[in-house]
Formats: structure tokens, C-alpha cells, sequence
């Protein structure tokens, strides 16, 4: 099914055309990224097609029939709502329904053979079972714990909520409204690693179409098969995975450059007739025919494409395999531990990266390594003295009244105006690009001047805090590169997995209660999580046997359903005189009560582990 249609779309800003001719489609079930540089009009065509800007040129289509979910604060439908009665919102059609059954069932009791009871029960009960009545509150929990909220904040009023829990909250509720066509602008910003990868699980297995405009190339290659690349004005689109489209992109340039070329060798032989033979009275009608046949072609652009290498220059440092940093039974935290009894070391090729969940203390480690920071206990042994290399992402370090030559100048007074321009070509900044000031420079180009000083102050050691928080992908692209052929140690925090896996060879990761330290890649981090998340689970394939999880998932959700009716029944019954008046009686429900709410704890902690699985 057609869900969208966009056709030679344009839009404008002051007379200045931000882009044009972009079109594409989108199908049932695709999983498409939206990816570009910064100030290429990524989020300008996400709020044209959900209709928050008004459309210049060319056509949105909207199949009237599909649901459109975008993720915004506007998905909340009250504020002072309490977390779930927001959810819950979302499936008030199906709980009046499962109130009129209630109804319905209390009638039966009293008229058991009113066949026309019966008829109507059957049908309301088969209805309220097909749309998902008997589980509705499990996917309410399900989403609700992995967007980390506790069910003792479920009747908190959002309003009390900070603005990221309020973007989460309202995450969370565009999942359960399930909508035919997803869309998602930077859906992984300001989330931890750990929701961001069952996000992704989620999103392949989700039945509806997903639009995503996103940086995170790790995310881009774990869920979508199709990529709409802005560049230079106009849509591209590539089918297949990241790794693919990054091979198509060169394939294409090629081919488009032969395109290009062919035409202007053949432009060049037509001007070359024209221009030998223009006054020549016998061949100037054939040099004007010439002239009509230039002026009618369709002139083609010449294709580009990024190549530019930053080209580093990071002085050698020799591996060493001696442990230059250990951390001694370190607790860190400001006036109370965010973690206790913390051991790990480093040695001097580790590029050491330090993962974990917002606010489990990876920038206060960071800051105790730094020395900017003392711990609370414990202490941070190094083998010596290190010239320790910053990365300011946010710039704060530069000047901005200044040029890029100044800027470099004043820090290496000693360098000739040559020395000057010949580091600035390093880091791609050509000729006159040396004189742009500093303040009307792009993010990207920020961060390569910020490259080009840490190269130049020749470290021992780098330390990095969320170096690639909000760059674009070629940003990323030319950060990944520098710092993966950077010889030297480096400890860095980050929430960009596909940074961590390229340049980390050990991981630091925090958690709420521990710390865990590992030799290797982020992926192998990955499937060790894995094997412990099987093996804790008691539900690994023995002796071969396939496990069917889905036929699992429905099962518990029967045997779930079944012990949540039979506990209220047993509530119902301490309020029967018989039973109220009774002190032993009314001691065995309560105990049968008790019991039947510890099982149906086990089931229900089984049944998210049989989803993560």
C-alpha cells in the first residue's frame, strides 16, 4: 500500500531556494532514513509533509486511509494527566469495551440462560479479544519500563515530569497508537544506549512504515533498508542497507561523472566547429545548427561527491603495553556514591571507551580522570606525567572574532604565513577559506578547526566527552577517521555506538550497581550482554530444540490474564459477609491472594525477558 507520495518538492527561505525537485515514495512496512548534511532541509521536508510549513512548489500525497504518528511533545494530549492515563488514552475505546462486558457478565449471572445475553457477550468478548483487550496494559508496561519509567511513577502527572521524560512519555505513547506510517526526527537523541537498541528491535519488527531523519549510522544500519540522501538541493534515493548505500553513492558518482563528461567533450567538439566556422558564409548555417543544438541539450550538473580526506598529522606515539592508568577502588559521585568500589586499568594502545545509561556517572568518572574532580574514595594511579589533549566539542575554546589564519597564528606565533595555510589545507580549508572568521564558520567546519589545534599541541593522550554529539555524517565521517589513526591512548565517553565500535578497543560500562570492564569491540561487548541476558533467562534452545517465542509470549499471557481474574474474584470474596465475619476464612483468601500475586510476578518478569529475547 502507497502510504506517502512526494513530487518535485521545493521549498525557499527569503528568496534562497533550500532545495528542489525532491521526490520519493514511501510504501507499507519500508524503514527509510532521511540523511544529510546540517542545513540541507532535513527537518524543513519532515514538518512540510506533516503539514507545519506551507509547501512553495510540487505535491505531498496522503493515503486518506493511513494513520500518521510524528514524534513530538504534542503527542501528549494533557499535561496534567497522570503517566497512565496517558497510556491508557490510547485504548479507551477497548476499555469502554471491557466495561460494557463487565456489565454484561454481572446481567448473565442473574438471567444464565438469556440466550440474546449470551449472543451479545460472545461477540463483545470476541471483539475485545481480537483488538487486543486481554494485553493492551502488558504493552502499556512493556513500553512504558523500557522508556525507564518505574510503575511507582505511573501516577505522577506529566507536568512534573523533566523535558526529556516528557519527550520519552510521549515516545512511548506513539508506539502504543501503533500509526501506519512512523515518523521520527532524531529519535535517538538524549536516549540511553540500552533504549536505543530495543528501539531498534522494535522498529524491524514493527508492522508500519518507519520515517527516520537521523546522524546515528548505527541506527541507520540495524533498522532501515532505504536511504533519501539530500545533497546539493535535490533527493537521491538508494535501496538496500548503509554499508550498501555508501557503495551505490561512489557507483553512481561514477557513472554520473562518465554522463557528464561524455556531454561536455561532446559540448566542446560543437563549440570548437562553431567557433572555427562562424564567419565562414559557406558553413555558417551548419556552425548555427551547431549553436540551436548546444543551446537545446539539458545541460547536466557536475556530480560531487565527498572525497577530501583530512589529512592527519598526529606525531607518532610508540604503543606501549605498560598499564599507564589504574583506578583503585574508586567512588564517585558528588555528596553521596553514584558508584562504589570501582577497578579497572588501561594500558598505553587502549582507546578506552566508557558506555553506560544517562546518569549512572560517566562524565563524573571522566571529570575524576581529568582531575577536575576528586573522588569521594579511592584513587586514579598514573605511570607518569601525560600532555593530555581536550576535545571540545561545543568549541568553546575558539575565538570568535577571529580568523581561522589568526586563529592558528596566535597559537603558533613562530609559524610562517605558509606554515599557517599549509595545516588549515590539512583540515580542508583551502586558499581564502583560511581568512572566513571563525563566527560564520558551519558546526563541521568548528570541529575541524578544533582537530587541527589538538593535532597541533602534539598530545599524549586525548580525552574526549560526546565528541560526535550533533554532527552531520560527513563530520562524523572525518572525526572517526582522525582519531582512529591517532596512535596514543584516548578515553572517551559516548553514546554513539558506531563511534565506540570504530575507534574503542576496552569498555567501561556503568550501570545502576556495577562496573564492568571488558577487552574488545563494542560489538563483542554486545553479544557477551547477549549470552548473559540467554543464560539468565533459563530459556536457551536445549538439545536443539527451537523455541517459539511468540507461542510462548501468548501463553504467559493466558496464564497471566488467568491469575489477575481469579485475584480479583478472591477480592471480590472478602467482601462477602461469610467470609469477612470468618477470621480463618478470611486469613486463607488473603493468603491465596498473596500467593497468586508472587506467581504472578515471576510471570510477568518472564514475560519481559521472553521480549527482550
Amino acid at each position: 500500500m502507497n502510504i506517502l507520495s512526494v513530487s518535485k518538492l521545493q521549498k525557499e527561505f527569503n528568496g534562497d531556494v533550500l532545495f528542489n525537485n525532491i521526490s520519493f515514495e514511501i510504501n507499507s512496512k519500508d524503514k527509510i532514513a532521511i540523511i544529510g548534511k546540517n542545513g540541507t532541509g532535513k527537518s524543513t521536508l519532515i514538518k512540510m509533509i506533516i503539514g507545519d510549513l506551507d509547501i512553495d512548489k510540487g505535491d505531498v500525497y496522503k493515503n486518506s486511509k493511513a494513520v500518521f504518528g510524528y514524534l513530538s511533545q504534542d503527542v501528549i494530549s494533557s499535561k496534567n494527566n497522570t503517566l497512565i492515563f496517558e497510556m491508557r488514552e490510547v485504548f479507551k475505546d477497548l476499555i469502554n469495551l471491557g466495561e460494557k462486558i463487565a456489565l454484561l457478565t454481572e446481567k448473565l449471572a442473574l438471567m444464565p440462560d438469556d440466550k440474546e445475553l449470551l449472543k451479545r457477550y460472545s461477540t463483545m468478548e470476541h471483539n475485545y479479544e481480537i483488538q487486543g483487550g486481554y494485553e493492551y496494559h502488558y504493552k502499556i508496561d512493556l513500553i512504558l519500563s523500557k522508556f525507564g519509567f518505574t510503575k511507582d511513577e505511573y501516577k505522577r502527572e506529566i507536568i512534573t515530569f523533566s523535558g526529556g521524560e516528557k519527550t520519552r512519555i510521549a515516545f512511548a505513547k506513539l508506539l502504543l497508537i501503533n500509526p501506519d506510517l512512523l515518523i521520527l526526527d532524531e529519535p535517538t537523541n538524549h536516549l540511553d544506549i540500552d533504549i536505543i537498541e530495543w528501539l531498534e528491535d522494535y522498529l524491524n519488527k514493527y508492522a508500519g512504515a518507519v520515517l527516520i531523519v537521523t546522524h546515528d549510522k548505527y541506527f541507520i544500519s540495524k533498522v532501515c533498508r532505504k536511504i533519501i540522501e539530500i545533497d546539493h538541493g535535490t533527493s537521491h534515493v538508494y535501496h538496500g542497507s548503509y554499508e550498501e548505500y555508501q557503495l551505490e553513492k561512489v557507483k553512481r558518482y561514477e557513472i554520473l561523472l562518465k554522463h557528464y563528461n561524455r556531454q561536455q567533450k561532446e559540448i566542446e567538439h560543437l563549440q570548437s566547429f562553431v567557433d572555427r566556422f562562424r564567419y565562414n558564409a559557406k558553413k555558417a548555417s551548419i556552425a548555427q545548427d551547431r549553436v540551436k543544438k548546444i543551446d537545446r541539450m539539458v545541460k547536466l550538473d557536475k556530480p560531487t561527491i565527498s572525497r577530501s580526506k583530512v589529512k592527519m598529522a598526529f606525531e607518532n606515539k610508540r604503543a606501549t603495553r605498560e598499564i599507564i592508568l589504574e583506578a583503585k577502588n574508586l567512588s564517585i559521585g558528588y555528596e553521596k556514591p553514584l558508584l562504589s568500589s570501582i577497578n579497572f586499568t588501561m594500558r598505553g594502545y587502549d582507546k578506552l571507551a566508557i558506555i553506560g545509561p544517562n546518569g549512572t556517572g560517566k562524565t563524573t568518572l571522566l571529570k575524576i580522570i581529568e582531575k577536575k574532580l576528586k573522588p569521594l574514595a579511592g584513587k586514579i594511579d598514573f605511570l607518569r606525567e601525560y600532555k593530555v589533549g581536550y576535545f571540545d566539542q561545543n568549541q568553546e575554546g575558539l575565538s570568535y572574532n577571529k580568523t581561522i589564519f589568526e586563529e592558528i597564528h596566535d597559537y603558533y606565533p613562530r609559524f610562517t604565513n605558509k606554515e599557517v595555510r599549509s595545516v588549515a589545507a590539512r583540515f580542508l580549508f583551502m586558499n581564502e577559506d583560511a581568512l572566513k572568521p571563525i563566527s560564520v564558520l558551519s558546526g563541521g567546519e568548528k570541529v575541524r578547526l578544533v582537530l587541527l589545534l589538538l593535532m597541533l599541541s602534539n598530545p599524549d593522550l586525548l580525552i574526549l566527552d560526546e565528541p560526535t554529539n550533533h554532527l552531520d555524517i560527513e563530520t562524523k565521517d572525518i572525526i572517526e577517521d582522525v582519531f582512529n589513526e591517532f596512535s596514543g591512548p584516548i578515553i572517551f565517553v559516548s553514546h554513539d555506538r558506531y563511534f565506540i565500535n570504530k575507534i574503542g578497543t576496552k569498555i567501561i560500562h556503568l550501570s545502576d550497581s556495577d562496573v564492568t570492564e571488558f577487552e574488545g569491540s563494542y560489538e563483542e561487548f554486545k553479544e557477551l550482554k547477549k549470552e548473559k541476558i540467554v543464560k539468565k533467562s533459563k530459556l536457551k534452545k536445549q538439545n536443539n530444540i527451537k523455541i517459539d517465542y511468540e507461542k510462548e509470549i501468548k501463553s504467559l499471557e493466558k496464564e497471566i490474564h488467568k491469575i489477575e481474574k481469579r485475584i480479583k474474584e478472591l477480592e471480590q470474596d472478602t467482601f462477602k459477609v461469610e467470609v469477612y465475619t470468618n477470621h480463618l476464612e478470611i486469613k486463607r483468601v488473603n493468603e491465596k491472594i498473596d500467593l497468586l500475586k508472587g506467581e504472578l510476578i515471576l510471570l510477568e518478569k518472564q514475560y519481559y525477558e521472553l521480549h527482550e529475547l
